[in-house]
Formats: C-alpha cells, structure tokens, sequence
C-alpha cells in the first residue's frame, strides 16, 4: 500500500497532461518506436513500418518479418534487430538488407554510442561496427555464449548478461560492474546520462549510478519496456502507462503518470514524447518540467479523503476484492483440522428362502403323493455416522500455504485497481480545474467536458456505478448486476 500513497501523493501534486492522440491506429501490436530523420518507425509483431514528414497519415512496411525486437539508427542508417537476424535500412536502399552476422545468429538488441559505433547483441555474444568500418566483428572481452541486451549511455555502453551487467566501448574493451542479479535486473531495456548520472532501464526497475554508488530503484509501474532521458527529465515506457520521474529525485517518490495504458514504445524528437500503445501512437510537449498553473477546484481535505475512501470501499466490494473475504478463507483453512469431515452411510439387506419336499406313500392299497414347501422372507436396514479428525492437516497446512499465496496475489491485484482508481478521481479533479480557468467560449472547453465525462465513466464502471452517487450525494448502497 505505500505504493499506491506515494502515487496518491503525486497524483495530487502534478500537473495534468492530455496526449495528443495520433489519427491513425498502429499496423499491429508495437514492440519499438524510433524518431529518425523526421520520420517514425514502428517495430511490430509482423514488422517494421515508416511514416514519413510527407506521408504522415498513412504507414508503409519497410520490412515484413516475425517481432521486430529492437531498432537504432545513426546518421544515416536504421538498424532492425530481428529473430531472423540484423537487417539495415537507409534512404539509399530499396529495402531493408541483411546484414550477415556469424552463422545463424539472431540479433536480440542495438545501441549506437555517441561515436557512432554499431552494437548487437546476438545469442553468440557482442557484435560490434566501428565507425569507419563497413563489417561487424565480435567484441572479444566479453564472455562467449548469450548476450540478452545492449544499451548506450553517451560513449558508454551497458550489456545485459544473464545475472550481469557490463560496461565498456569502442577500442577499450568490456567490464563486470554487477553480478549475482536477480531476474528483472539485468534485462536491459534502455539507457540514459544526465549530470553525471548513469540510469539503466531493467525489466523491473532503474539501475542508478552516480560515480562508483549504485542504487536499484523499484519504480512500481510494473515492467518496464523502454526508458529515455530529457533534460532533467526520466521517461518510462512500461505494462501500466508512462512516467515521468525528475532524475534528481528519482527513488525518492512516484512518478506522474501521464499516460495510463500500457506503453510499449518510446521515442523524443526535439519538443515531443512520442508514445506507442495498442490504441495508437501518443505524443507529450516538452517542458521546462515545471507544474503548470491551473486553477484547480477549492479542496476540502476532510471532504476529499472521505469520498475517496467510501469510493475505494464500494470500488473493492463491486470487484470482490474486499480484505475480509481472503482472511476469513485463510483463517477457515489455518484451522482446517479442527473441524471433522462427517461421514455418512445407509445399508439395505433383503433375502428370501425356499424349501420344499415331494414323498410318495402307499397306504390303503394307493399311492399318494405328498409335497412339503416352506418359504422365508428377511428384511434388514442400517445407518451410520462417522466423524473423522485429520489432524495431520497442523503437521503439513498445505492449504493454509496454497491459500497464502493466493491471497498475495489478490493483494497485489487489489494494489493495482486502488492505484488506478486514485489516478482517475484526482486525473478528473484537475481536468474539472482546468475547465474552471477556462473563458466560457474557449475551444478546448468541449475537449476537457468529454475527458471529465470519461474519466467518470471509467470511475463508475470500477465502482459499478458507485462514483456517480458520491458526486450527486446520494446513499453508497451496493447493486451488483446478476
């Protein structure tokens, strides 16, 4: 729960930010976004496509493959990394060209360092091309064998080995600056260098070094697919939205969220952040990273807090994610072996007898035939009940453990719905504030009426309708639909 307060917290302090959506809806699930030469390509599940200045509605494939896995460019090339292999594109070229490798290696991830020197990672280690060069050569002081990812950081350049982290560049080799990591923490996933501060994006956080001191940093916005640095400013691209973090204080409290869909591509062009999601692709102006002014609505804290407690309260009890509900489960299975299983059994037994005897007697100068039958019938019912005590359940709760693990997995499920739902009441509050400040005839009037209208929306379809009641003062009284 301190994390879902510390995002509360900055969700109160922060400035709200609305994406400026593109038209056009992306040609597949995105993996990677790259601003090149003006234009944008999009990495995807089934390929790599471009949108160019001049073309800026439409997408044109570049080239059709299985998951585009990573992209980076230089001055004037893009460079694809493919489970097939490394592929090149250039406006010289035609099509997107292979680049050879050694045999059957397939290119997992890219860098260019500031030098302009190539990097791929490959299943048989670095590979890298010089800046004056036209050929890839392994990088000989890394170990052979898997490299998972690669990132640059300026002329630094960061490599992700299974439980590792490398650091080297061109003409001077590579080195072991962390081991023995915990899966999640060194998959790389991009890197950044501000003021002196080295930042690797992982799959479940930020590495920060600042000169020899290392400092791993749970961002708590679940994975991380891409980060990217501007100015004093860290991006995250992760599975719950993208952050922005101010890279002083980073570590030291939540991110705003300027976006709440899962973000799977990153790129900044100049003054924008551009954004790839299921839904499109998203862009953000870039500022001086100062919160705007913006007349928000008078608060009344005692208020607030209240209504968005009752409105947590009735968001739980819609979700069936009420505390009560798994303890009182773990606490009937803790004592499972006090309570007897109660064995019941009924019985019926029905049988019948027949004898019987034929004699033949003469008397009385005849003879007769005599027949002697005798039959029986029995009936029998019977009942039992049995209550049997399994008290080796206290030697060996394996339900207890089984429900104990279940219950931390509604734990978390239940963090991340109160973490959405904060996001979205006080996302409205400083939508409703903006409109406050706004001329009655101002264009963008209607376009925050229709973000307010949906954020209520969403807020009454995880509460099940609850929200509308609490902004109209009615009653909280729970109706589930059947």
């Amino acid at each position: 729960m301190l994390r879902a307060a510390l995002l509360l917290a900055a969700l109160v302090l922060s400035d709200s930010v609305i994406p400026d959506w593109d038209g056009i809806a992306p040609p597949d699930r995105p993996t990677r976004l790259l601003d090149h030469g003006g234009a944008i390509f999009l990495g995807t599940d089934s390929g790599l496509y471009r949108r160019g200045a001049d073309d800026p509605r439409g997408w044109s494939l570049v080239l059709a493959s299985q998951p585009i896995l990573d992209l980076a460019g230089n001055a004037s090339e893009v460079f694809v990394a493919t489970e097939q292999g490394l592929y090149v594109w250039s406006d010289a070229l035609a099509s997107a060209e292979r680049v050879p490798l050694a045999a059957g290696d397939a290119a997992r991830g890219l860098a260019v360092d500031d030098s302009g020197a190539v990097w791929v990672a490959t299943d048989a280690g670095l590979f890298e091309r010089a800046p004056a060069a036209r050929e890839f050569v392994r990088e000989p002081s890394l170990p052979a064998g898997e490299v998972a990812a690669v990132a640059s950081a300026g002329s630094e350049v960061w490599v992700g080995v299974e439980g590792a982290l490398y650091c080297g560049g061109h003409g001077r080799g590579f080195s072991r600056r962390l081991s023995g990591l915990d899966a999640g923490w060194w998959e790389l996933r991009g890197a950044a260098k501000s003021a002196g501060v080295t930042l690797l994006g992982v799959a479940s956080g930020v590495w920060r070094l600042d000169g020899e001191r290392w400092r791993q940093i749970e961002l708590g916005g679940g994975e991380v697919f891409r980060i990217a640095a501007a100015g004093p400013r860290l991006f995250v691209a992760s599975e719950r939205g993208l952050y922005g973090y101010p890279i002083a204080e980073l570590g030291s409290g939540a991110g705003k969220q300027s976006l709440s869909v899962e973000a799977l591509g990153l790129a900044i062009d100049g003054g924008r952040v551009w954004v790839a999601t299921d839904r499109g692709l998203a862009s953000f102006a870039l500022d001086s990273g100062a919160p705007a002014a913006v007349a928000t609505p008078p608060l009344d804290r005692e208020q607030h807090a209240a209504r968005i407690a009752a409105l947590q309260h009735a968001v739980l009890a819609y979700q069936q994610l009420e505390p009560e509900r798994t303890a009182g489960i773990e606490s009937r299975a803790r004592w499972k072996g006090l309570y007897p299983e109660l064995r019941a059994s009924a019985g019926f037994d029905r049988d019948g007898e027949w004898d019987g005897e034929h004699n033949t007697t003469f008397t009385s100068g005849a003879f007769h035939n005599l027949t002697d039958l005798d039959r029986n019938h029995h009936h029998g019912y019977d009942a039992a009940v049995t209550m049997v005590w399994e008290l080796s359940d206290f030697v060996s709760p394996e339900d207890p453990l089984e429900v104990s693990r279940e219950r931390r997995l509604v734990v978390s499920l239940r963090d991340q719905v109160l973490e959405r739902v904060n996001h979205l009441y006080f996302q409205r509050l400083r939508v409703l504030g903006q409109l406050g400040a706004l001329a009655s005839d101002d264009q963008k009037r209607a376009e925050l009426e229709l973000t307010a209208a949906e954020i209520a929306a969403q807020l009454d379809a995880w509460s099940g309708g609850m929200f509308s009641r609490l902004e109209h003062g009615s009653p909280l009284e729970l109706q589930r639909e059947p």
